[in-house]
């Protein structure tokens, strides 16, 4: 199993080999997160354009958890989907970390 961290999107990823004996990456399974009352919202400005990692260190005060807003609110490209003034949902960090725990099961 490859070595990331818990917070990187790729935790819980395999590097494998292929038929010509080159490394690949077989992504992990989504995130078990549905909508709920205590979530938050971030409002996208200017700034937040191409700067994924600042949305994340509003909402967690860190970067790395820019991917899990981004799936949660099924943005796939953070460089081009993102739109100033879209709200996008924040889950609570603990519901984050606990998603992530249930994947390593």
């Amino acid at each position: 199993m490859a070595n990331f961290k818990q917070s990187s999107r790729y935790a819980n990823s395999q590097v494998t080999k292929n038929r010509s004996g080159k490394d690949f990456l077989i992504l992990r399974q989504p995130l078990n997160l549905l909508p709920d009352q205590g979530d938050t919202f971030i409002t996208v400005l200017q700034e937040h354009l191409e700067r994924p990692d600042i949305i994340s260190s509003l909402a967690y005060n860190d970067p790395d958890y820019w991917w899990v807003i981004f799936e949660f609110n099924g943005i796939r490209d953070p460089l081009f989907d993102l739109k100033i003034g879209q709200n996008l949902r924040i889950p609570e960090i603990e519901r984050v970390l606990a998603a992530l725990t249930e994947l390593e099961t």
